[in-house]
Order: C-alpha cells, then sequence, then structure tokens
C-alpha cells in the first residue's frame, strides 16, 4: 500500500519505465498499465481504499530476469509500499 493516488502511481510507473527500459505501454485502462518488450511484460494494477491505493504487479518471468527485477525497482520508488 502506499498513500501515492492511484492516477499519479501508473503515471510513474509510465515515467519509471520510460526512462529505465525499452519496454512499451502495452495496455492502459483506468487502473492498470501493461509493459511490453523484449525482456518480458510487467502490469501494474491499483486500486483505492480507506485512504491508501493498493499496488499490484506481476510479471511473466522469474526473479533474476530484467522485467521482474526492473518491477521490484519500481515498487520501492513509492512510498509506504
Amino acid at each position: 500500500m502506499t498513500t501515492v493516488l492511484p492516477v499519479e502511481v501508473l503515471q510513474r510507473a509510465k515515467d519509471f519505465y520510460g526512462a529505465h527500459t525499452r519496454l512499451k505501454v502495452g495496455e492502459e485502462t483506468s487502473d492498470s498499465v501493461t509493459f511490453r518488450g523484449a525482456i518480458g511484460r510487467a502490469t501494474i494494477r491499483v486500486g483505492r481504499e480507506h485512504g491508501h491505493t493498493t499496488v499490484h504487479a506481476s510479471t511473466d518471468r522469474v526473479v533474476g530476469l530484467d522485467v521482474t527485477d526492473v518491477t521490484k525497482r519500481f515498487l520501492y520508488t513509492l512510498s509506504g509500499v
């Protein structure tokens, strides 16, 4: 959980992946963004309840491969996660 608003989490994800990877936005909805590229696929999904934003991240690779490592680094950038 974080205090960062959902729309800001999604924007931060787009900024972060854009600056740190060659992944491109593959799909985007009001509560999620999916990135795709040579190193794999990552989805960031957000929700809001009780004044906090929940952030769910998933990748199509195992720990130790680039897309998963990048996704973990992104989550660490959010305060209160």
